[in-house]
């Protein structure tokens, strides 16, 4: 069993190098690629600001932008500490984030304003934990360095630590081992992280020729999305044999068969040899009201003319974001009373929406990819 301690300290004069990408892994990773992190932050936690939330969101960053990482949460009041001292028991090995007024036990040691605890095993991860000190001045924001301290770009790299990267010393990162200016994930970072949960290649460590190739991609939603209301399901499959099928499956149930056929000529540019690649989109409208609000996983299945089983498949997980009602039919029932704050440079809280006579706080992000605000969470 290997034990690694990775500590996270304030800013350094930094000089970035010219050097384009200059990643580095730890070695370990998740078994493919899951991971389950819990988010309580149970301990008393400086100010009111929502610690859990941006935890998510700094997840998220990671889990929408790699292939084949799949996170999911918990909120089950684990403690990072949990098995290290007395204070708290052993708890099976969960992986959790909190605040804590030491290193476990130990001293942070000067200028460290988080540390990430991780076990594995034969090079897979089999827990790993991240502790923030709760001695420093905390607040969540976006843009420069500021006197208090951006839980979420601190988040970001402590969970780059989680599924796999270590300190980059020689690239202007999110993982290199001081905070900076930088708030969002580098191409160093989002390449480092590829490159640990690549898909399989061939034998002579090769991609397969485009002739052969069979791959399903679901554009939307991405992983660890908010969804709400009416949004599309879409994305495209191909495969050299054709396409008979596209199914659709949530939380493991079978709910429709997707249309197939849109036009993509991106998809053929990228696959020229396959067989109706031009035409391989998939898309669908869902009412994401329909669902229960809270954390689900889609699945899209992709059946070969040429297979009974399916050839190819992708998932991710998603939270249903969505008030009382499925439908709402009457734009009189929706009254925004509060005002609205904003929270970051990309963020806006509406802080009491009034719907079918009960109270929300409701989230909005803006989304580049559909070049419109999404509801990113709804408060009773």
């Amino acid at each position: 069993m290997r034990i690694l301690c990775l500590a996270f300290a304030l800013l350094a004069i930094y000089f970035p190098s010219p050097q384009s990408l200059a990643f580095t892994l730890l070695g370990p990773k998740w078994e493919n690629g899951k991971v389950t992190f819990d988010t309580s932050f149970p301990e008393p936690n400086p100010s009111t600001h929502l610690w859990s939330k941006a935890m998510r969101q700094a997840a998220t960053e990671w889990g929408s932008s790699v292939e084949n990482l799949n996170i999911t949460f918990t909120n089950n009041d684990y403690h990072p500490c949990a098995g290290m001292t007395d204070s708290f028991p052993a708890d099976g090995g969960k992986n959790a984030g909190g605040f804590h007024i030491n290193a476990c036990g130990e001293d942070f040691g000067q200028d460290v304003i988080a540390i990430n605890f991780s076990t594995s095993l034969n090079s897979t991860y089999q827990e790993s934990d991240i502790v923030f000190n709760s001695n420093r001045t905390w607040a969540i924001y976006d843009g420069n360095r500021k006197t208090a301290i951006d839980f979420k770009r601190v988040a970001l790299h402590e969970f780059g630590h989680l599924i796999g990267l270590d300190h980059e010393n020689s690239a202007a990162a999110i993982m290199r081992p001081y905070t900076s200016d930088r708030f969002t994930l580098s191409e160093d970072d989002l390449a480092g992280a590829r490159t640990i949960y690549a898909p399989s290649t061939v034998d002579n460590g090769t991609p397969p020729p485009t002739s052969s190739h069979s791959k399903t991609v679901l554009e939307e939603p991405t992983g660890l999305a908010s969804v709400s209301g009416v949004s599309n399901i879409r994305g495209w499959a191909i495969s050299p044999d054709g396409i008979r099928k596209v199914e659709l499956f949530i939380d493991e149930q079978l709910i429709t068969t997707l249309p197939y056929g849109g036009s993509r000529p991106d998809v053929a540019k990228q696959y020229p040899g396959v067989p109706d690649s031009d035409k391989s989109g998939f898309s669908m409208a869902v009412n994401w009201g329909n669902l229960s609000p809270g954390q689900h996983r889609i699945e899209v299945r992709v059946h070969s003319k040429n297979s009974t089983t399916a050839a190819t498949r992708t998932s991710s997980t998603f939270t249903v974001q969505a008030f009382d009602q499925a439908f709402l039919t009457d734009p009189n029932s929706i009254q925004i009373l509060g005002e609205a704050t904003v929270t970051g440079s990309r963020n806006i809280t509406l802080q009491q929406v009034k719907v079918n006579g009960k109270t929300y706080r409701v989230d909005l992000n803006w989304n580049t990819a559909t070049q419109k605000w999404d509801i990113a969470d709804i408060d009773k």
